[in-house]
């Protein structure tokens, strides 16, 4: 049933990753059940509530839930199974945090003393908010002169334009590794994704991802176009775009200061001891 899943994926024009990633959840629920046409909705909420016990995201519990919803559904439609157990299963709650986002100032230092390689993964990061994956796997011909054509997530295909600071590092970039993968790899075709993980972190202090915040916000903050930035970033969803935005800490004292009375009213006891100080 499972290669027939894969195939319908293939069939449907979903991307290698996303296809990857959906059989992989359903692969690992036939480790823990033989037979995937006997499982019921509470043995999905027992796998569910495994993942939360043992402290997985609930990002991560979304989109296993989604790739459950989308096997079981397919499979019932097809007449494979008698009913679908993933149809009741609840969504998955995302809690709302203020996200982390890579100080400028420790960037910068950190763009110093980095290599030319180094300097192009960071500025790929922070100045054209890539994600990990898409700068990993960026290749020379992406740049079509000031712009990058980027290929995301769910293989959406995306513009994004190229500061001067960015264009600089970028034309360096090439004329060392000549035409090819701007990261290439030791043993494939580009560096692996958690091998420039680790030396982003390594050089910086800072993961990629804050890198990406502190672009977007900064991005933001620059144009209050929360639709281009949208646009940038490659999120399907304004509600994304808006999660990945810092809050701004100048604009969040001047509403604690705009808080306060307009016209403080003092007590009588206190405007008497000023006149006889008087």
């Amino acid at each position: 049933m499972l290669t027939e899943y894969r195939n319908h994926l293939y069939a449907s024009g979903r991307s290698e990753g996303t296809i990857k990633q959906r059989t992989a959840h359903i692969e690992e629920l036939l480790i823990r059940h033989r037979s995937l046409d006997t499982i019921t909705t509470t043995d999905l909420e027992r796998h569910l509530a495994g993942m939360r016990k043992r402290g997985l995201a609930p990002e991560t519990m979304k989109s296993v839930r989604s790739s459950y919803r989308l096997f079981f559904a397919w499979a019932h439609s097809t007449g494979r199974i008698p009913a679908d157990p993933a149809h009741a299963l609840e969504a998955i709650h995302i809690p709302v945090r203020v996200p982390r986002i890579a100080p400028d100032d420790v960037v910068q230092t950190a763009l110093i003393t980095a290599t030319l390689e180094q300097r192009t993964m960071i500025m790929l990061a922070r100045l054209a908010c890539l994600r990990l994956t898409e700068l990993t796997t960026l290749h020379t011909r992406a740049r079509e002169h000031d712009a990058l054509r980027i290929r995301g997530k769910g293989d959406k295909e995306r513009i994004v334009y190229i500061n001067d600071d960015l264009m600089q590092t970028l034309l360096d970039r090439e004329r060392e590794v000549g035409s090819g993968y701007y990261f290439p790899g030791r043993f494939g075709a580009y560096m692996h994704p958690q091998s420039v993980n680790k030396i982003i972190t390594r050089v910086t202090g800072c993961n990629p991802h804050s890198l990406r915040h502190a672009g977007a916000t900064a991005a933001y903050r620059a144009t209050r176009d929360l639709r281009a930035v949208q646009q940038m970033l490659g999120h399907a969803s304004m509600a994304t775009t808006q999660r990945y935005l810092h809050l701004d800490e100048d604009a969040m004292r001047r509403a604690a200061a705009g808080t306060a009375f307009i016209a403080p009213i003092h007590s009588p006891h206190f405007s008497s001891r000023l006149q006889h100080a008087a």
